[in-house]
């Protein structure tokens, strides 16, 4: 089995290093236990066991992780999946985990959650969908994103990395150095913190104590 795995390792990587594949990026993998065919259009290839699969610069791990369509474009896992891209600054960790090579669209599913590294933005929901082309990411059901001063909680939300922009629908609620806002719409520059508010808004500010004022107050009663 273990001599068999690493021909097919070694098939995998010669084709798609072939200019057939030359606009696709590279693709490598490896596991304890393998399964299929090889890079044809209705192929399959499963990973079981330690399953790792690197496309480019972005590498994701899982139990299990299949390769289909042809030349391995689509990639699904399960089943503990955590991955990383250095180089574009994210990670992520999700029940379950769908991409599309030729997209370069990724799918998390079941307790995704989705750091976003160089902008230090922590997010969660129970589905993510983030597109690597564009920089977007959407998030739906018990979503939660977190920078800094800012947390946030909706039941949708999209998020526009390059600008650093955040927009939440379905009750969301932002709150910002203790002050908490709602609104049918909320839009969030997660740079500035500068907050867009839209549709039946409500705020409530934290109070904060005037020093001046009580310093004032016990002078008066000392005199």
């Amino acid at each position: 089995m273990i001599a068999r795995s690493v021909v097919m390792c070694v098939c995998v990587i010669a084709l798609l290093t072939s200019p057939l594949a030359a606009e696709s990026k590279k693709i490598a993998f490896n596991a304890e236990k393998m399964s299929g065919t090889s890079g044809k259009k209705d192929s399959i290839t499963s990973l079981e066991g330690n399953a790792s699969v690197t496309v480019g610069t972005l590498t994701i791990k899982a139990e299990r992780i299949e390769l289909s369509g042809k030349d391995f474009r689509y990639v699904k896992a399960d089943g503990s999946v955590k991955g990383s891209d250095e180089e574009e600054g994210f990670s992520f960790i999700a029940d379950q985990l769908s991409y599309d090579r030729e997209t370069e669209v990724a799918s998390f599913q079941g307790n995704a959650v989705l750091s976003d590294t160089k902008n230090e933005v922590e997010s969660s929901a129970g589905l993510i969908s983030y597109n690597q082309k564009t920089e977007v990411a959407f998030f739906q059901v018990d979503v939660k994103l977190k920078r800094r001063n800012i947390s946030c909680v909706s039941a949708f939300a999209l998020y526009r990395r390059e600008l650093s922009m955040l927009d939440l629908t379905g009750s969301p609620s932002v709150t910002r150095s203790g002050d908490t806002f709602t609104a049918d719409r909320i839009s969030v520059n997660l740079e500035t913190e500068h907050i867009s508010l839209d549709g039946s808004v409500t705020g409530k500010l934290e109070e904060t104590k005037d020093e001046t004022k009580d310093e004032a107050k016990e002078n008066d009663e000392e005199q």
